[in-house]
Protein backbone atom coordinates (compact mmCIF):
# COMPACT_ATOMS: atom_id res chain seq x y z
CA UNK A 1 0.00 0.00 0.00
CA UNK A 2 1.15 3.59 -1.18
CA UNK A 3 0.97 5.70 1.96
CA UNK A 4 0.11 5.09 5.80
CA UNK A 5 -1.98 2.30 5.93
CA UNK A 6 -4.46 3.29 8.47
CA UNK A 7 -5.21 6.29 5.37
CA UNK A 8 -6.79 3.47 3.62
CA UNK A 9 -9.62 2.47 6.03
CA UNK A 10 -10.69 6.21 5.53
CA UNK A 11 -10.25 6.81 2.11
CA UNK A 12 -13.19 5.45 0.65
CA UNK A 13 -15.61 7.04 2.93
CA UNK A 14 -13.31 10.29 2.87
CA UNK A 15 -14.76 10.15 -1.25
CA UNK A 16 -17.67 9.45 -0.48
CA UNK A 17 -18.81 12.13 2.11
CA UNK A 18 -17.37 14.91 -0.13
CA UNK A 19 -19.20 13.44 -2.97
CA UNK A 20 -22.47 13.58 -0.66
CA UNK A 21 -21.61 17.20 0.33
CA UNK A 22 -20.74 18.20 -3.45
CA UNK A 23 -23.41 16.47 -5.10
CA UNK A 24 -26.19 17.70 -2.47
CA UNK A 25 -24.26 21.76 -3.09
CA UNK A 26 -25.07 21.56 -6.79
CA UNK A 27 -28.43 19.71 -6.92
CA UNK A 28 -29.29 22.80 -4.54
CA UNK A 29 -27.74 25.30 -6.46
CA UNK A 30 -29.09 23.77 -9.69
CA UNK A 31 -32.32 23.56 -8.88
CA UNK A 32 -32.18 27.53 -7.74
CA UNK A 33 -30.61 28.57 -11.22
CA UNK A 34 -33.09 26.56 -13.15
CA UNK A 35 -30.42 23.86 -14.14
CA UNK A 36 -33.45 21.16 -14.05
CA UNK A 37 -35.45 23.12 -16.84
CA UNK A 38 -32.10 23.16 -19.41
CA UNK A 39 -32.37 20.87 -21.70
CA UNK A 40 -29.26 18.84 -22.23
CA UNK A 41 -29.71 16.19 -25.02
CA UNK A 42 -32.30 14.04 -23.76
CA UNK A 43 -31.78 14.86 -20.26
CA UNK A 44 -31.44 18.48 -18.29
CA UNK A 45 -28.50 19.88 -17.51
CA UNK A 46 -29.19 19.25 -13.84
CA UNK A 47 -29.25 15.63 -13.96
CA UNK A 48 -26.21 15.66 -16.47
CA UNK A 49 -24.35 17.21 -13.97
CA UNK A 50 -24.84 15.17 -10.85
CA UNK A 51 -24.93 12.02 -13.21
CA UNK A 52 -21.18 12.86 -14.27
CA UNK A 53 -20.18 13.68 -10.54
CA UNK A 54 -21.33 9.75 -9.56
CA UNK A 55 -19.10 8.98 -12.34
CA UNK A 56 -16.35 10.61 -11.69
CA UNK A 57 -16.72 9.42 -7.95
CA UNK A 58 -16.92 5.81 -9.30
CA UNK A 59 -13.82 6.47 -10.82
CA UNK A 60 -11.91 7.69 -8.04
CA UNK A 61 -13.07 4.46 -6.38
CA UNK A 62 -11.22 2.69 -9.33
CA UNK A 63 -8.38 4.26 -9.35
CA UNK A 64 -7.68 4.00 -5.78
CA UNK A 65 -8.32 0.26 -6.04
CA UNK A 66 -5.86 0.40 -8.90
CA UNK A 67 -2.98 2.21 -8.07
CA UNK A 68 -3.36 2.69 -4.25
CA UNK A 69 -4.70 0.13 -2.24
CA UNK A 70 -1.97 -2.22 -3.76
CA UNK A 71 0.31 -4.09 -1.52
CA UNK A 72 3.38 -3.46 -1.11
CA UNK A 73 5.85 -5.69 -3.21
CA UNK A 74 7.62 -8.44 -0.87
CA UNK A 75 5.73 -7.52 1.88
CA UNK A 76 5.32 -10.72 4.43
CA UNK A 77 1.81 -11.74 5.25
CA UNK A 78 1.51 -9.40 8.62
CA UNK A 79 -0.37 -6.78 9.94
CA UNK A 80 -0.21 -4.84 7.34
CA UNK A 81 -0.95 -6.90 4.34
CA UNK A 82 -4.27 -8.12 6.88
CA UNK A 83 -4.74 -3.76 6.95
CA UNK A 84 -4.91 -3.61 3.71
CA UNK A 85 -7.80 -6.34 2.95
CA UNK A 86 -9.89 -4.66 5.57
CA UNK A 87 -9.09 -1.03 4.03
CA UNK A 88 -10.15 -2.55 0.44
CA UNK A 89 -13.23 -3.92 1.77
CA UNK A 90 -14.31 -0.68 3.62
CA UNK A 91 -14.01 1.04 0.07
CA UNK A 92 -15.85 -1.54 -1.97
CA UNK A 93 -18.36 -0.60 1.25
CA UNK A 94 -18.10 2.94 0.30
CA UNK A 95 -18.37 2.58 -3.54
CA UNK A 96 -21.70 0.43 -2.24
CA UNK A 97 -23.27 2.89 -0.19
CA UNK A 98 -21.97 5.04 -2.89
CA UNK A 99 -24.17 3.25 -5.26
CA UNK A 100 -27.28 3.29 -2.71
CA UNK A 101 -27.75 6.78 -1.95
CA UNK A 102 -26.96 8.48 -5.42
CA UNK A 103 -28.63 5.96 -7.44
CA UNK A 104 -32.06 8.30 -7.28
CA UNK A 105 -30.38 10.70 -9.48
CA UNK A 106 -30.43 9.32 -12.42
CA UNK A 107 -34.89 8.84 -12.47
CA UNK A 108 -36.36 10.38 -9.22
CA UNK A 109 -37.48 14.14 -9.63
CA UNK A 110 -34.63 16.82 -8.53
CA UNK A 111 -36.54 20.13 -7.58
Amino acid sequence: MKGHPFAGLLAGFVIWSAAFLLLYGVQATGCKLGWHETPLGPTSLLRGTLSGMVLTTFALFYLMERHWLKPATGAPEDERRRLLQISRLANFTAAAATLVTFAGIFWLTLC
